[in-house]
């Protein structure tokens, strides 16, 4: 957890911009919010151009649906959301007019990875020392 779902025009990426910014999505989203690097997951899925319509009219963007774990400010959330667009234009060279990004904030109680309760945010030390005999490395923070 967080689940950063990025839906993009079939063909308009590479592995290697994936991978880019993948890496890109997986900083920004540690550093504003502390969390460490091996809870965010980060999946791309292609879409047909002729399937993503907008006022009606087939259109070519990207989305980005990040379901996080609810308990950060509006501030925060707002430096999430500049600058993860700000990573994905840098990177795709794709206009921001034509991306769209949401988050999605999820009750901790209500979100299961490696068969354990998801901590608050601020309790992943905590949480990732009472349960390393379950996560081994699957959440390591490297």
């Amino acid at each position: 957890m967080p689940l950063y779902q990025c839906l993009v025009p079939a063909g308009s990426l590479n592995a290697e911009l994936r991978a880019d910014l993948a890496e890109a999505i997986t900083t920004v989203h540690t550093s504003v919010t502390g969390a460490p690097r091996g809870f965010v997951n980060v999946v791309f899925t292609e879409y047909e151009p002729s399937t993503f319509f907008t006022a009606g009219k087939p259109r070519e963007a990207s989305y980005i649906d990040g379901t996080i774990r609810a308990g950060r400010d509006r501030a925060a959330r707002a430096e999430l959301l500049t600058r993860l667009s700000e990573a994905w234009t840098a990177i795709t060279g794709q206009d921001a007019r034509s991306l769209l990004l949401g988050l999605t904030e999820v009750d901790p109680t209500s979100l299961m990875e490696a068969g354990l309760i998801v901590p608050a945010p601020g309790e992943e030390a905590a949480w990732m020392h009472r349960h390393r005999h379950v996560l081994g490395d699957v959440l390591s923070a490297d």
